[in-house]
């Protein structure tokens, strides 16, 4: 079974899966099924040992150490800490063009839920910010606006933050707190 991965929450997964298909792995089952290196292999297997997610089924003088999942391991979480923003942003890298609805399909996963209105409110932000162009205006009722990337600093997403600033109507002057004035 040839397995595509592109990042290591993907190869974490699929050698997850990989385990729960054998009866005993090693180290070499697990490169071998995902043509990965044998230092990832190690370093994957290693962590689910110290996680106490296996079970030792075969050591010895001579012997290849195998493992096996333990009866009480569950399945681990390789997407912790990833925010609505990160899953949008990564999902609108990937697509030459999207509508809100699209992203909320490709962003939402088994531990993070993304609403229409969330993924529309983060491209209206992203757009204002010159980081979106709009392929398709919106028609209200009727369609969604298809978005393009326009501006793809990297991986880590754009974020919209509420700032606290001082407004002086007298001078007009804005001065955010928490930042010197000029």
């Amino acid at each position: 079974m040839r397995v595509t991965v592109q990042t290591k929450a993907d190869v974490a997964d699929a050698a997850w899966a990989v385990a729960l298909r054998m009866t005993a792995f090693g180290y070499g089952e697990i490169e071998a099924e995902l043509k990965i290196g044998a230092k990832q292999a190690v370093r994957i297997v290693r962590g689910w040992t110290a996680a106490g997610l296996l079970v030792v089924v075969q050591e010895g003088r001579g012997l290849r150490k195998l493992w096996s999942i333990a009866p009480q391991a569950q399945r681990p979480s390789f997407a912790k800490g990833r925010s609505a923003e990160d899953n949008l942003w990564t999902a609108m890298r990937g697509l030459k063009s999207f509508t809100p609805t699209e992203l909320c399909a490709h962003a939402t996963g088994p531990n993070l839920v993304i609403t229409n209105e969330d993924a529309t409110a983060y491209c209206r932000a992203l757009f204002a910010a010159g980081y979106l162009g709009v392929a398709r205006k919106a028609e209200p009722g009727r369609r969604e606006a298809i978005y393009r990337l326009a501006r793809n600093t990297g991986p880590k997403p754009p974020r919209e933050k509420r700032v606290r600033a001082v407004i002086d109507d007298n001078t007009n002057a804005i001065v955010v707190i928490g930042q010197v004035a000029s």
